[in-house]
């Protein structure tokens, strides 16, 4: 099984999408933001029109937070970027994406009360 890594997000290939997910739409800046910078302003995103990002319909992401549990790569593949808004670089390097499904994976860690997405 394929995996992508950037800082705290992974992408991991799948043979296909699961049932129950619904297509989400990009931010306002036209890009699929799989994790939010909360530090820094950044986002890990994608601005490829080729991709789509889906989650479970039951998913208790805040739907706001632009956070998907599934990308749909298609065409020539797409690139995973660390960027501003501006798609300046922050801190991490690009990564080439090829076409295929993905499921999306946030690092968390353990604390008494709960799983926590890391923040960055």
């Amino acid at each position: 099984m394929e995996h992508y890594r950037q800082g705290d997000v992974c992408l991991r290939a799948v043979t296909g999408l699961p049932a129950g997910l619904v297509q989400e739409r990009r931010d306002a800046h036209g890009r699929i933001v799989l994790a939010h910078g909360e530090r820094t302003g950044h986002a890990h995103a994608i601005r490829n029109p080729a991709v789509d990002g889906f989650r479970f319909q039951t998913s208790e992401h805040d739907v706001n937070a632009g956070l998907f549990d599934f990308i749909l790569v298609g065409g020539a593949g797409a690139t995973l970027k660390h960027e501003l808004i501006s798609g300046a670089k922050a801190e991490h390097g690009s990564v080439k994406v090829p076409p295929g499904a993905y499921e999306v994976l946030q690092q968390t860690e353990y604390t008494p009360a709960e799983l926590v997405r890391v923040s960055d």
